[in-house]
């Protein structure tokens, strides 16, 4: 009895099955980062919950993959020992489970190899739509796996994996259709007006006939995904930091001309229809525990700062800031105005750094708004960040990220991982 459980046959299908399951389970988890559930969103942030959803499926095609090998593999020793290429390739009526189970696998493999390596070489609408066979393929998954264990179906054990995998599966589907429905009833905003902030940067401000909905408990610092109404569709989604404070009932975004959809923000007229998905993110100060704050950014990675900072205004905090912001001249400045007003109401010094000075001279700096010129490196970081104990938050390009980070660790001895960070995606 022992030998038959654990000789080489046993221990190919075994393994095989466990492969298996790991790699269904590694799908269903992926649709559930994909659907955005709010419990996952609210504890990770929404962009790392698409840099954990880019990790997971390279990983869940390999197990599928190692599954048809440790399947293969075992067909052949079955029939006569030798390798036997043909199972990997069958696609007959007569075998059921595995026809379905090759076309999953197969499918698989052909949207991974689109998501991984055709992001930016065709449009995002085609990207999506391939990218949208994900939810099909673990259909059809689960048909082969019902199919491949239907002669098991009056073991206990294999209707409960079967529901363990299935039942998850069947509420992320319910959870997404539901969520489509609800998405244009509900997250329909107008445009209400732009603002000029430099010569390439916009304020895009929407409001909503019945009220800001779910915006009205949203965080300062986070943002939505929107889509514009093109003719009667709307377009490509697009996400932007929320710029203006949570007590106002319209949303802004602060925007800058970087590509099609950015650089038509401009051209949008008011009554314009706008699809707004939130609020998203936990890039948010808490001015109730937080005292002592450090915000570093580039550009405009300044609008969820902007955000943090009307919200301290709006609630007289007695926190501490210091916005540190890279740009590249003068004109590049959002917000600078505004900016000088805050800091005569709440504990704020601003410190503007500029790659490329007026050729005038700096202008002059005062004790709360201060001009140095280069880059916010050791140097920068060293002069204005008093302790390292504060709260650090870094919004910016990841080229810019990186070097502000190594400079915060090794100059500062500030460890990485207690510096909140925004990234970008999409």
């Amino acid at each position: 009895m022992l030998a038959k459980i654990f000789s080489p046959l046993s221990i190919i299908s075994a393994a095989g099955n466990i492969v298996a399951i790991g790699a269904v389970a590694g799908l269903i988890a992926m649709v559930a980062l994909g659907v955005r559930l709010s419990a996952i969103e609210r504890r990770i942030g929404l962009d790392r919950v698409y840099q954990y959803h880019k990790i997971l499926g390279p990983a869940v095609v390999i197990l599928f993959i190692a599954h048809a090998i440790l399947r293969t593999l075992h067909f052949s020793l079955l029939h006569g020992g030798t390798w036997n290429w043909s199972f990997l390739f069958y696609f007959g009526t007569q075998n059921l489970p595995l026809l379905f189970g090759h076309l999953a696998i197969y499918a698989l493999i052909v949207v991974a190899a689109v998501a991984l390596f055709s992001r930016h070489r065709i449009s995002f609408r085609s990207w999506k739509s391939v990218h949208l066979l994900l939810y099909p393929i673990v259909a059809v998954a689960f048909l082969h796996v019902f199919l491949e264990s239907s002669h098991e179906l009056d073991s206990a054990r294999s209707i409960l994996i079967f529901l363990i995998l299935a039942g998850p599966l069947a509420g992320l589907y319910f959870y997404r259709a539901a969520y489509s429905i609800r998405r244009e009833r509900n997250g329909t905003w107008i445009v209400s007006q732009l603002v000029k902030e430099t010569k390439d940067t916009m304020t895009l401000v929407v409001r909503r006939p019945n009220g800001p909905g779910r915006f009205e408990q949203r965080k300062a610092g986070q943002f939505a995904i929107i889509r514009v109404l093109e003719g009667n569709r709307w377009s490509d989604p697009h996400p932007f930091t929320i710029s203006s404070a949570p007590s106002s009932p319209e949303l802004s975004f602060t925007i800058k001309s970087a590509g099609r959809f950015t650089s038509a923000v401009p051209s949008l007229l008011p009554g314009t229809a706008v699809l707004c998905e939130g609020p998203y993110g936990i890039f948010n100060v808490d001015f109730s525990s937080e005292h002592d704050v450090v915000m570093i950014c580039g550009g405009v990675g300044i609008t969820p700062f902007l955000s943090n900072i009307r919200h301290a205004v709006a609630i007289q905090t007695d926190a501490r800031i210091t916005l540190i912001c890279g740009n590249r001249n003068m004109e590049d400045i959002i917000a600078m105005e505004e900016l000088k007003a805050a800091v005569g109401g709440i504990s704020l010094r601003v410190v503007h750094v500029l790659s490329r000075p007026p050729g005038s001279g700096m202008p002059q700096s005062g004790d709360r708004i201060i001009f140095e010129a280069g880059h916010i490196d050791g140097k920068i970081l060293s002069r204005y960040v008093t302790s390292t104990n504060a709260s650090f938050y870094l919004c910016g390009p990841p080229q810019m990220q990186e070097s502000v980070l190594q400079s915060l660790q090794k100059i500062l001895g500030v460890n990485r991982s207690a510096v909140k960070r925004e990234l970008f995606f999409y």
